[in-house]
């Protein structure tokens, strides 16, 4: 997962320490290894270090579900030790706005359907997609926005893809993920799909998606070869 957040995590930081006054709590930032009912682990941003912080009495309001791998704040009492009482944690809002399966689905050709398995500490695979791979995935320091990391295996060529990604949610309330540059929109989705392979995308390659990274289409974002 890249580590390059400190924009987030100064400025929440920088709220958190503005708002407790001296003798308030202090500031430990990082990076979530493991979480429980009550605790989290918390890797220091810039080094190896990790440390357990106690979240019994915590404000978890912006918590957001304390996943591996998101970028964390943690405002604590006391001593820097294991078990130290942490009075918030907060983590970067749009690391749990991607994690899910996005679906999308071809208006033109309904029985299709294609989609991105978004998981903890970077992960990332396709749906029903033989020729466009999703690999990887990692937070833009733009709130918001990912960038997607892939191999396109299809029309007759295969290269290394990245694509940036822009989450919103759309006027149903439900969470979209925008193909920078490209009319692609996936959509969020709670009930598990198939992600087997379609006879279509695996004969011809004719993934729609797929042609946002086919360097010769308008708008793409593939990376150099």
């Amino acid at each position: 997962m890249n580590m390059n957040k400190s924009m987030w995590i100064a400025a929440v930081a920088l709220f958190g320490a503005a708002a407790c006054g001296q003798q308030e709590p202090k500031t430990f930032t990082g990076f979530i290894t493991d979480a429980t009912m009550n605790t989290v682990t918390v890797q220091d941003q810039s080094s190896e270090s990790t440390w357990t912080f106690s979240t019994e009495e915590a404000d978890r309001s912006e918590a957001n579900g304390l996943l591996v791998g998101a970028p964390v704040v943690v405002d604590y009492r006391g001593r820097l030790e294991e078990g130290a009482k942490a009075v918030k944690v907060a983590t970067n809002p749009t690391y749990a706005e991607a994690v899910g399966r996005w679906m999308f689905y071809d208006p033109e050709n309904p029985e299709f359907s294609m989609g991105i398995d978004i998981r903890v500490e970077g992960e990332a695979s396709s749906i029903n997609s033989a020729t466009l791979v999703y690999t990887g995935w990692e937070l833009l320091d733009e709130a918001g926005k990912i960038l997607l990391k892939g191999r396109s295996i299809g029309n007759g060529q295969e290269f290394d893809f990245s694509q940036t990604g822009i989450i919103a949610k759309n006027i149903a309330g439900e969470y979209t993920l925008t193909i920078e540059g490209t009319k692609v929109v996936f959509t969020k989705v709670t009930e598990p799909e198939a992600a087997t392979p379609s006879a279509e995308s695996a004969e011809t390659g004719s993934d729609p998606a797929a042609k946002a990274s086919d360097p010769g289409t308008t708008g793409t974002t593939p990376a150099a070869k």
